[in-house]
């Protein structure tokens, strides 16, 4: 066996970063071969969906990147308001490939297609296929704070993610929060309405990550917060490795009624598994009515899942107004007389084509330090909604938002106080007016 696999990715991936391979052929005469080039096959199950020929580097390795095939075959699930489901898959964020190697070279008589050899890598021979759990996420090449794609890479930083205990991290670079006796919550713990929808997004695997249950610890103030738990069983065997839990009130409790309550001030979730806590917890602080109408974003962040944060500030609309004219000859000839009937109410210019287009202004309340630097997500995101009333049905639902424009600088706790966030959302709608 001459095949070797030098280079290889980890088990779970990232598809909008590189995910490469090397290979090399140590058999000089098939090297000495015109047209030599190494083949990568990327499948779908027993489905072939491409294969990209890879040529020799002057050092006779062949280095291919394959996540240009696998993007195509994934999108992002933002969860369904309304739904009843507790624990639900992201079937189109994920998906399991798998790639075969090979190679093609003219022999001086023929070309000679091997595909799917076998070959040398993970220190053993008659490897057949490599497979890898790969989503959607876009891991920065440097944020500060924020996990990297080298570190991803490097030092298999994905375990941080599917681990199954109670360090399991969400997919979510938003700050936890926390919880305490004089202040109840603190400053980075995330702050919802009772009438917001939500959903928390996380690794799994059903064999070995094995979590069955939502559990959400309710706390009442005080000197001495008072709490009680109340749990969300999974129904059934969710088989996905990409899923999202309801994580907002009204998502919570579409599922199971009364879990977050005006009687409550703070809530945590945490993954179980029976008596034992799976991943880390995010918590909750329920904010009373504000004095403006809240104004809920929903954004990709970039491992994957989705965000939300409220601005409940005061928020203004307004519409650009585009305008068209043309000059008309005026109708004041008298056909009579042979008089022209001047008069300062004819109308000279005529506007045939009006268009408008929505935005809306937004103003957060004042936030912390690590919450302003995390929201860069959101300033980046190339998925962005507002979530609104309906006005006719009055429930809840979705506008998508073209663009979210701000000035984003980074904060130091040494060297900052609370501040606030403006931003403008583009809408990207046009509003056509009648024409003339």
């Amino acid at each position: 066996m001459s095949l070797y696999l030098r280079s290889f990715v980890d088990d779970w991936r990232t598809v909008y970063n590189p995910i490469e391979y090397v290979l090399e052929e140590t058999d000089g005469t098939k090297l000495a071969y015109k047209g030599f080039r190494y083949l990568v096959d990327v499948y779908d199950g027993a489905t072939l969906l491409g294969r990209l020929k890879i040529p020799l580097d002057p050092n006779n390795y062949g280095r291919a990147d394959v996540h240009g095939v696998c993007e195509s075959y994934l999108t992002s699930n933002i969860g369904t308001i309304g739904s009843t489901t507790a624990f639900t898959d992201n079937a189109e964020s994920w998906k399991t490939f798998k790639f075969k190697f090979g190679e093609e070279y003219f022999n001086g008589t023929a070309w000679v297609t091997d595909a799917g050899m076998n070959y040398i890598a993970h220190g053993v021979e008659d490897n057949t296929e490599e497979e890898v759990i790969i989503f959607n996420g876009s891991l920065p090449n440097y944020r500060g704070t924020t996990v990297n794609f080298y570190d991803w890479q490097t030092a298999n930083y994905y375990q941080n993610y599917t681990v199954n205990a109670v360090g399991r991290k969400w997919l979510s670079n938003a700050p936890l929060g926390g919880f305490n006796a004089q202040y109840f919550a603190n400053e980075d713990t995330t702050k919802v309405e009772l009438t917001d929808e939500g959903w928390l997004y996380f690794l799994y695997d059903d064999a070995s990550n094995v979590a069955d249950r939502i559990k959400v610890t309710r706390y009442t103030g005080g000197a001495i917060p008072i709490t009680s738990d109340v749990d969300i069983m999974m129904v059934g065997t969710v088989t996905g490795k990409h899923l999202r839990i309801p994580s907002a009130p009204a998502s919570l409790n579409t599922v199971q009624a009364s879990t977050v309550t005006a009687s409550y001030n703070a809530y945590s979730i945490s993954l179980y598994n029976g008596v034992t806590q799976v991943s880390e917890s995010r918590r909750f602080n329920i904010a009373s009515d504000c004095r403006y109408e809240t104004r809920r974003i929903e954004f990709l962040n970039s491992l994957g899942g989705f965000d939300f944060f409220n601005f409940t500030k005061i928020s203004r609309r307004n519409e650009k107004i585009e305008r068209k004219f043309f000059k008309m000859n005026q109708d004041n000839l008298d056909t009579t007389d042979g008089s022209i009937d001047y008069s300062i109410s004819d109308r000279e210019k005529v506007q045939y084509y009006t268009i408008s287009r929505p935005s809306m202004k937004l103003t957060s309340d004042w936030v912390s330090v690590d919450i302003y630097n995390y929201l860069l997500e959101m300033m980046s995101s190339p998925e962005v909604y507002l979530h609104e009333v309906n006005n006719v049905t009055g429930a809840m639902q979705r506008i998508p938002v073209k663009s979210l424009v701000g000035n984003w600088e980074q904060k130091l706790s040494t060297a900052d106080s609370v501040f606030n966030l403006e931003v403008t959302i583009d809408f990207g709608m046009d509003n056509i007016r009648q024409r003339w």
